[in-house]
């Protein structure tokens, strides 16, 4: 807090007066800016902190985002080959070795420093168009949030018919899932997107399917299983628009 003192010495005249007030005025002035540069530094640390936080969650989500693409394609590649193992029940020629898997790898894309920001007030502190396209960015990553989540819904309301047995008959799909993804975040976080092998990842996406006797089905639960399959190849192809527009998006703010 500024604080004014009355003068020392007697004011004995219009010059000691004029003086004294040229004095205080100066000093006010120096202590307003020196708190204002102060304040304007404190402001642009926390602008320069919240820009790292910005900056450090992207390149976690740009891998997820490369990984989440190749395991959704995977997915999609899965889905239409579930139509057509059905179509194949459904004409009474099913192979010994046809399995519907359902299961797919997906890493949430987070918003946690985003909230971060705003909560803490710092958002006022960055430039406005900078701003607008994190922003941007984040409305896009929550529609993949969105859109993986709608995926699973479709299926997990599909492949219930399946009452899928697996070692751990308790668990349901979303806890078989969980499961699967906090053992490998950790690994893909740290690794290239191309670093996992397909094949190894959809063997742990047919191992958590289960399987199913499929020839125990009846017309009804196959009609509901391919409804199931052919939203779910929707919901693929929306995704797949949205993870090329976050990239578009990325691509922008790196420049």
């Amino acid at each position: 807090m500024l604080e004014v003192h009355a003068p020392h010495q007697t004011v004995h005249s219009w010059k000691d007066f004029l003086i004294h007030i040229a004095a205080i005025s100066i000093g006010l002035l120096i202590a307003l800016g020196l708190e204002a540069t102060v304040e304007w530094a404190h402001h642009r640390h926390q602008a320069q902190h919240a820009l790292e936080l910005l900056q450090q969650e992207f390149a976690r989500n740009r891998v997820a985002v490369e990984n989440n693409m190749r395991s959704g394609d995977l997915g999609e590649r899965n889905h239409r080959a579930a139509l057509a193992v059905l179509q194949r029940l459904r004409s009474r020629a099913l192979r010994p070795d046809d399995r519907l898997i359902f299961v797919r790898k997906f890493s949430p894309l987070s918003s946690a420093a985003w909230k971060v920001v705003h909560e803490s007030g710092a958002a006022a502190y960055i430039r406005y168009e900078l701003l607008a396209q994190y922003g941007e960015i984040y409305e896009a990553q929550q529609r993949i949030n969105d859109g993986a989540m709608s995926v699973y819904a479709d299926l997990q309301r599909a492949t219930a018919v399946l009452n899928t047995e697996t070692e751990d008959q308790s668990r349901t799909e979303e806890d078989r899932i969980q499961n699967e993804a906090e053992n490998t975040d950790a690994r893909l976080a740290l690794r290239s997107a191309d670093s996992r092998p397909e094949a190894a990842e959809n063997a742990i996406n047919l191992r958590l399917s289960g399987n199913p006797d499929l020839a125990r089905l009846t017309p009804a639960q196959i009609d509901r299983l391919e409804l199931g399959f052919q939203q779910a190849i929707t919901d693929d192809r929306r995704l797949h628009r949205n993870y090329v527009n976050l990239k578009a998006l990325y691509a922008v703010l790196a420049r």
